[in-house]
């Protein structure tokens, strides 16, 4: 009997000393991943999520799809490579699957949600669970979804609940509200503007051209300094929590011209829709916070703006004197960030 105990005493003690040690290597790769160190980072959680860690194969699942920057470590691998280091590919066909759908396959009700917000599907009930578990910024993609597709009872709800992140009301406001040119850019400067009392028109050309660099950013609409609603917008971007990344970024690199390197990369994020989308992977295990204050959220921002590719059918590289128009300072970031993506 004594043996028995003894032996299983030393099976719980080395099961205890391995999620230990799972966890302690878990902290360590997203310390990691959120100071920019792609490689070590990727590859440990990739390791720890064949080895059935479940907060890694979230963590992992949600990375592959959420970086809106990927680093040049990444984007180097081959696409074997990069599903080898994402998915589980132990015998599942050739693209492997997602360790997200693996967990969702053993009823981890986090990976169900994500599965299921990812679908064009307007539900309610899957935006109050996802608050509800405390991914607030997941609920992005099925509020735009909401107010895609739903109702006008489903409108009126979301508008009413209290787990509506404020950001996304420009959103649902041009969508429902009576139609005018260029809705979305005018709801958003409305949105933005909202504490002072200067009216939005769209019978006034510089409102309008304002409004398209808000709907739709690089290309598109008025870049120029002069516009009287650029102080406007460019305070936002550096006061506004959503944006912080740019905030720190333009302040530490740019100083005097902080406002126009933030209307930069404001155009080159794709406008306001766009700008406000750099999130936690996984706030379960990287509060929003933790990660906008993060070298990874500054790095995913300058390195979305350096991979953008315009609309305007100019070439990657050609697009720095426009990029200039807003701010020296930016331009300069961007085209040394974009050095590090060439290969001979």
């Amino acid at each position: 009997m004594r043996t028995r105990l003894t032996f299983w005493l030393l099976a719980v003690f080395i099961a205890w000393t391995g999620a230990a040690q799972a966890q302690a290597s878990l902290s360590r790769a997203i310390d990691q991943w959120l100071q920019g160190e792609d490689e070590q980072s990727l590859n440990t959680l990739a390791e720890l999520a064949r080895n059935g860690v479940s907060d890694a194969r979230l963590l992992l699942g949600r990375i592959e799809t959420k970086d809106l920057g990927p680093s040049p470590y990444r984007m180097s691998l081959s696409k074997m490579e990069t599903r080898a280091l994402f998915r589980d590919v132990s015998g599942h066909g050739l693209f492997g699957r997602t360790w997200m759908s693996v967990e969702a396959a053993l009823d981890n009700e986090l990976a169900r949600i994500f599965l299921r917000a990812a679908q064009p599907v307007p539900r309610l009930g899957l935006i109050e669970r996802l608050n509800r578990l405390g991914e607030h910024e997941a609920t992005d993609h099925p509020v735009r979804i909401v107010a895609l597709y739903g109702n006008s009872e489903m409108l009126a709800e979301l508008y009413a609940a209290d787990f509506l992140m404020p950001d996304l009301i420009p959103y649902l406001d041009y969508l429902s509200g009576p139609p005018e040119p260029r809705a979305d850019g005018l709801s958003a400067l409305r949105y933005i503007t909202s504490s002072t009392s200067k009216e939005v028109s769209s019978e006034d050309p510089e409102t309008m051209g304002i409004a398209g660099l808000l709907s739709l950013g690089f290309g598109y609409g008025d870049h120029s300094a002069e516009n009287r609603w650029r102080p406007a917008v460019e305070d936002w971007l550096l006061s506004t929590p959503s944006t912080q990344p740019i905030a720190d970024l333009c302040n530490a690199e740019c100083g005097d011209d902080a406002g126009g390197c933030a209307a930069a990369f404001l155009a080159l994020s794709g406008g306001y829709y766009e700008v406000i989308r750099v999130d936690s992977p996984l706030e379960k295990l990287i509060p929003q916070e933790v990660f906008l204050a993060s070298p990874r959220a500054r790095l995913m921002t300058l390195r979305r703006a350096a991979l953008a590719r315009s609309e305007t059918n100019m070439t990657w590289l050609a697009d720095r004197d426009g990029i200039a128009e807003f701010s020296e300072c930016a331009a300069d970031l961007i085209v040394s960030e974009r050095q590090k993506y060439l290969h001979d």
